[in-house]
Order: C-alpha cells, then structure tokens, then sequence
C-alpha cells in the first residue's frame, strides 16, 4: 500500500508540473514578440527571446517581428493625370514595430493570431490602394513604366508611412511588380504605339538617308579636289623631267657640258634659260669648249632612235631621197656623205 502511495504521490506532483507549465509558462521565439492579454485587456509585452511566467489565466498573443511582405488581393486598375487607364498589381514590405498598438487597432473581430493578420493586411490594403492611386494619378504612364517608377516607388512607401505608423507598422519599402494597359485597350494601344515607331523609324532613316548623301557629296568633293592636285604636281613633275631632259639634249646637241638648276642662274654663271617650270638650264660657262665627238654621239643616237620609229613593221610606206639627211648613218658610220 505504501509503494502505491508513493507512486500516485509521485504521479500527482508530475501533474501538478505539468499544469503549471501548461497554465504558468510561455516561450518566446527570436522571430516573435508576445502580448500577456488578461481578461482581453493587454497587460504587458514581452520582446525578449526565452521562457517566461504568466498567471494561468492569461492569454498569450504571439506578433511576428520579422519583415512581412503582403502583395496587392489583385490587381488594381488607376487613371494617370492624362485620364488614361491602366491596370497596376505591387506589393508591399513591412514590419511591426509596435505590437500593442498593432494589436489594439486590429484585434476587434479577428478572433485568433491568424484572424488578426487578416485584419492587420486588409488594413495595409486600403492604405495601399490610396497611395496607389493618388501618387500613380499624379503622373503620366511613360513616368510610371519608365521615366519615374523608381521615385515613384519611395513616393508611395512615404504616403503609406504615414497611416501605417498610426496601427504600428513600419513600411519598408513598395514595388511595382507590373503596369499594364487593360485587356481591352491594350491591343489598340499596342497598335498605336506600333505605328508611332514606324513613324519615328522612317524619320530616322530619311535622316540617315540624307546624311549618306550629304557625306557622300563631301567624299565625291574632296575626291575630285586630291585627284587635281595629284594630276597638277604630275604634270608639275614630268613638266621638270622634261625640261631636265631636254637640257641635257641641248647640251649633248651642242657637245657641252651644261648645269640643270632649280633656281634662277646669274649673269655671272653664264647663260642660262628658265624653262617655266622651276628649272633652270646652263651651260657650266661661256668659254666652254664645244666636244665634236660629244655631239656627233648624240647625232648618231637620235638618228636610230628616229628609224627604230619609222622602221616599225606594219602597212606604211615612205618615200625619200636616197641622199636625204634621214640615211646619212646608214652606209657611213662617220655620218659623212
């Protein structure tokens, strides 16, 4: 009897641990904050991660902490400041900061901890959609898509700051996932947008067309404009060559010798004659003695250069007299008749 005694004592004390810890005793995580309710009223909040007392007829409310994010029920369809629709869908990042206020604005028919979210997200809601609308109705589509969706972005987080704090949430930021046309007119606006890129793609290429032709022109000018000044320094050069050339003729012809200068020659230096072109031709002085041989050279060596012209096979025919100046080399050597 007595080892039964025991057991049931030792059984009733288990219990009695048990109910405490049941009724008395609460944790709280890292993520989470806890509201002590007593008799529906908020007594105290515990922030700290751990084991904690309450009264056995306390109610605990467990409040994340962490960031929470909550996407638009649907998408929302807004007016831009030119009264052109447009349908919207975002989401928002909060958190709690104050989770008795948070409680306190929320709690009136949410029943449990989950019920309270829902009371606490259709709140974010409203004032989602408000700031939605009064920030996106401010601006054109082309900012909305474009041009400002970053600034309007933290535009809408700052309205929404405001009204949240007052249930105590903190709003992170907001995002717009996605700004579209409506279903109904989003063909007709594609079409219209279409049609303006063909426009502006026209205009683009007739002006790129034009500039072609414009560097076109320029190109054929400056071509035009080297190609006559590369053909007037040739003529210039063979102009000199030949001048060159024909003062060493003269000076063969005659059988003395002669000086081919670039610059004018002096009375001094002997007689000289300018060509034109930049050269000069002299002859090295006036008491120069004339070489018979020199010339009789040169004689001889115009001469076959005239029959290896005239002499070419082919259907002409001359007729000249057999003591014409043109045979004198042909049956004496000496040019002599």
């Amino acid at each position: 009897m007595a080892e039964n005694k025991r057991y049931i004592a030792i059984g009733a004390v288990l219990f009695a641990v048990f109910l405490f810890a049941q009724t008395c005793l609460f944790v709280v995580k890292e993520t989470e904050n806890a509201l002590v309710i007593l008799l529906g009223n908020p007594q105290d909040v515990v922030d700290e991660a751990g084991l904690n007392l309450k009264l056995p007829w306390a109610d605990i409310v467990k409040i994340d902490k962490r960031n929470l994010e909550y996407d638009l029920a649907s998408a929302m369809e807004i007016t831009d400041v030119n009264q052109e629709r447009l349908t919207v869908d975002a989401f928002t990042r909060y958190r709690i900061v104050d989770p008795l206020l948070y409680y306190q604005t929320f709690i009136a028919g949410a029943g449990d901890s989950r019920g309270l979210r829902r009371s606490a997200q259709a709140g974010i809601d409203g004032i989602m959609q408000n700031s939605l609308r009064q920030t996106l109705g401010e601006v054109s589509i082309d900012d909305i898509v474009t041009n400002l969706r970053a600034e309007l972005m933290v535009r809408m987080a700052e309205r929404m700051q405001g009204e949240a704090r007052k249930f105590g949430v903190e709003i992170i930021d907001v995002k717009i996932r996605r700004a579209d046309y409506p279903g109904d007119i989003a063909q007709t606006v594609y079409d219209q947008m279409g049609s303006a890129r063909k426009e502006e793609a026209e205009l683009i290429r007739s002006e790129g067309q034009r500039e072609n032709t414009r560097i076109q022109a320029e190109a054929e000018r400056k071509r035009a404009e080297i190609r006559a000044d590369a053909s007037r320094q040739a003529l210039e050069i063979q102009g000199t060559a030949d001048a060159t050339r024909n003062c060493i003729f003269a000076g063969a012809y005659d059988g003395l010798p002669v000086v081919v200068e670039r610059i004018e020659a002096t009375e001094e230096e002997g007689a000289a004659v300018d060509y034109g072109v930049g050269v000069t031709c002299r002859f090295t002085n006036n008491t120069a003695v004339r070489d018979p041989g020199r010339a009789e050279f040169f004689a001889f060596y115009r001469s076959l250069q005239a029959y290896e012209v005239a002499l070419k096979q082919g259907d002409s025919t001359i007729l000249l007299s057999p003591d014409s100046e043109f045979f004198r080399y042909f049956n004496n050597l000496q040019g002599t008749r």
